[in-house]
């Protein structure tokens, strides 16, 4: 980011490297043209180049690749949430069906939770059909739990996600949930301390490689990438009498365009102050450790797919485990420990945080059972990554109030995997047509934001 001290709430310059960055990916450090080109009016400038702006400018393209897209990008190619979370790629929000339907209505909920099992199937569609190699694989995943206060309370969504599918015709292509109980989830998934589980169909995958592979597709397209160059003011202008309406500077130069789209996710408060001000995003650090398994685990059944655990020491973690044939055959990622620092209000992942490390390091252990577990298996790696969440766990998708050419796709509350693909296909909808399209759920609006402020409290939503 150019040296010099890091402006608050922006990209720290030297984050930690995740497990999936290892090794860096050929257009991490990518600039398309050598110098910035200040004196092109672009159609569109993306900031931001994880998994929403990565998937806004392939989309773009798509539909018109006479488009000129620029991208800016503060440090390197997919360096932010999206090239190091957990790896999941799953829908699995379903858990909040009776508080959103409770506050919001059925219609808006059903909207909401059918969008996050097509952005599942968009994601698996999108590997298959362009054959990237980010280590997708479908997976059995599950929802287990250690208290039966949690697993009633599950029981009860479940019966409403039920009751909602045979009465809604649209409701009837929502996946179908298993449940475990007691000593059956015990076997099945090789977790002696839970009182039961709920599995369905989902995915693992290097997350980095996928939106990197993205992005070369868009790269492919015309779009033009810039690394290492910082957004650090975006202004309105009436630049040499183009229909650039906005101004966005960089440490390189200023470049012009007629339309701006955010996706910045929990960096979004230091470019738009406007937001900042309502309170409404709130950034997080959220951390992963990658692990080798206990010398007792081999062959364990809970080592085949990935898992939330809900209420593990009072909050939920999350693993996953690299499958056979893959690189790190058998490591389990590990997330979680918000239990012990909520790490809230925090934009730097140059560090982690080593009480938090202690615990993802045992926490293996603690959940199978020290003797289940057995010897533990080396740390590869520690990493941290900033998460950016909102009051009612909703991203802000669309055009920001009295700001005609300014968009976004941000605050994706942890769980951009989940939501983030199929978003940005709204948001292209709505930036090319200026229509919503029929699915989108209008809990998504950004206008939200700005109608009341909102003190800073995130939500311990469900992290992908």
């Amino acid at each position: 980011m150019g040296g010099g001290t890091v402006l608050p709430g922006f990209p720290q310059p030297n984050p930690t490297t995740s497990y999936w960055q290892l090794p860096p990916h050929r257009i991490a450090n990518h600039r398309t043209t050598p110098s910035l080109p200040t004196s092109t009016a672009f159609d569109y400038i993306v900031i931001g180049s994880g998994i929403s702006g990565a998937a806004v400018a392939f989309k773009l393209l798509s539909r018109d690749p006479s488009l000129k897209i620029l991208m800016l990008e503060a440090r390197t190619a997919a360096s932010g949430a999206s090239g190091r979370n957990g790896g999941h790629c799953r829908a699995g929000w379903w858990l909040n069906q009776r508080k959103y339907t409770e506050s919001f209505g059925e219609d808006e909920t059903l909207k909401f939770l059918k969008l996050e099992e097509q952005n599942g199937l968009d994601i698996a569609n999108f590997v298959r059909e362009h054959d990237v190699d980010c280590d997708f694989r479908e997976v059995e995943t599950a929802d287990a739990y250690v208290s039966d206060e949690e697993w009633n309370n599950v029981l009860l969504t479940l019966l409403a996600r039920e009751d909602l599918r045979r009465r809604r015709p649209e409701a009837a292509t929502l996946s179908e949930r298993i449940l475990w109980s007691g000593q059956e989830a015990k076997d099945h998934l090789g977790m002696p301390s839970i009182v039961g589980a709920v599995t369905w169909r989902a995915y693992t995958q290097n997350p980095y490689k996928l939106v990197c592979r993205m992005l070369e597709l868009a790269l492919d397209k015309g779009l033009n990438l810039q690394t290492t160059t910082p957004a650090l003011e975006v202004v309105p202008t009436t630049w040499q009498g183009t229909s650039c309406r906005w101004e966005v500077k960089t440490d390189r130069g200023s470049v012009h365009t007629g339309h701006v789209i955010f996706a910045t996710n929990a960096y979004s408060n230091a470019l738009l102050p406007g937001l900042s001000a309502t309170g409404f995003l709130t950034p997080a650090r959220s951390q992963v450790a990658a692990l080798r398994p206990g010398k007792n685990m081999t062959g364990s059944p809970a080592l085949r797919g990935s898992a939330g655990i809900n209420d593990l020491n009072g909050n939920g973690d999350y693993y996953l485990t690299r499958l056979p044939g893959l690189k790190g055959e058998g490591d389990i990622v590990w997330g979680g420990g918000r239990f012990i620092s909520k790490e809230y209000g925090i934009t730097d992942d140059s560090q982690v945080n080593p009480e938090i490390a202690s615990y993802l390091h045992h926490a293996p252990a603690e959940f199978f059972g020290s003797d289940v577990w057995g010897e533990e298996g080396d740390v590869v790696r520690d990493w941290t990554g900033i998460t950016c969440y909102t009051p009612d766990t909703f991203p802000l998708v669309g055009e920001v109030p009295d700001q005609a050419g300014i968009w976004m796709s941000v605050g994706m509350n942890g769980h951009g995997m989940g939501m983030a693909f199929r978003s940005a296909e709204a948001l292209v909808e709505m930036v090319t047509t200026g229509e919503e399209p029929d699915w989108y759920p209008k809990l998504f609006r950004p206008s939200r934001a700005w109608e009341k402020k909102y003190s800073v409290a995130a939500n311990d939503a469900a992290s992908s």
